[in-house]
């Protein structure tokens, strides 16, 4: 990654994405460089669906998850999912070491945000990616 490289610490709100105090959630840490936001992660049985996969939901949450660190880190905006669509290409497997990516892919004329992610295996193969529509949060809303 580039000079800019630094942690987008998980928070102590409970989020299931990326609290390090929620002892069910993912509790994923993001990195910021190069103009994307990265983590790395090895799901445990906890987060199984059929037959030793990630459970489908999971796999979207991380890609979901991802989207957001990517607006706050890289446009320094709060902002909720609007529209998710996930493209499921390979199994992800349980026990395995994860990459997840993000990055901001363009603005809508609405002030909405287009966002990218991904989630590859060890080897480098994408596993699945997804494309989300992110509004942003009124100043007003968000918490301090």
């Amino acid at each position: 990654m580039g000079d800019d490289r630094a942690p987008a610490n998980g928070n102590g709100t409970g989020c299931f994405g990326c609290s390090v105090d929620n002892e069910r959630g993912l509790g994923l840490v993001f990195e910021r460089g190069d103009g994307i936001v990265r983590a790395q992660t090895t799901l445990g049985h906890a987060f199984a669906g059929y037959d030793g996969l990630v459970h489908g939901g999971i796999v979207s949450t991380l890609l979901d998850e991802a989207m957001g660190w990517a607006i706050l880190e890289l446009a320094g905006r709060f902002a909720v999912t609007r529209s998710l669509s996930v493209d499921f290409r390979r199994p992800v497997f349980i026990d395995k070491p994860l990459q997840i990516e993000a990055r901001i892919a363009g603005e809508e004329e609405d002030g909405a945000l287009r966002v990218e992610a991904g989630v590859s295996d060890a080897r480098g193969r994408l596993l699945a990616s997804a494309t989300g529509v992110w509004v942003p949060v009124r100043t007003s809303r968000v918490r301090a």
